[in-house]
């Protein structure tokens, strides 16, 4: 499944451990407002994000592996594996 960086923050354990915990979710369609219900304001954009996955990783390991917004591959494989692949282009 195609999956997109939606959140990034700090976390913490009861032990004193940090982390930086990031958050994949992949898009849902929202279906339109029905015919003639007035909208105020901009019309909403037609898409939600639902979640899909979440990492801790550790403080001392906190690079900037990943940015907001940007998209992967979530794939799990038969054996129970899960790997994020770094999509190319757009997804």
């Amino acid at each position: 499944m195609d999956v997109v960086v939606t959140e990034i923050k700090v976390d913490f354990d009861p032990w004193g451990g940090e982390y930086t915990q990031v958050a994949f979710a992949y898009r849902i369609p929202v279906p339109l407002p029905p015919a003639g219900m007035t909208v105020i304001g901009p019309a909403p954009k037609n898409v939600a994000y639902k979640h899909a996955l979440h990492i801790f990783v550790p403080k001392d390991k906190w690079v900037g592996q990943y940015g907001m917004w940007e998209q992967y591959h979530f794939i799990v494989k038969d054996d129970g594996l899960v790997e994020l692949k770094k999509a190319e282009g757009k997804v």
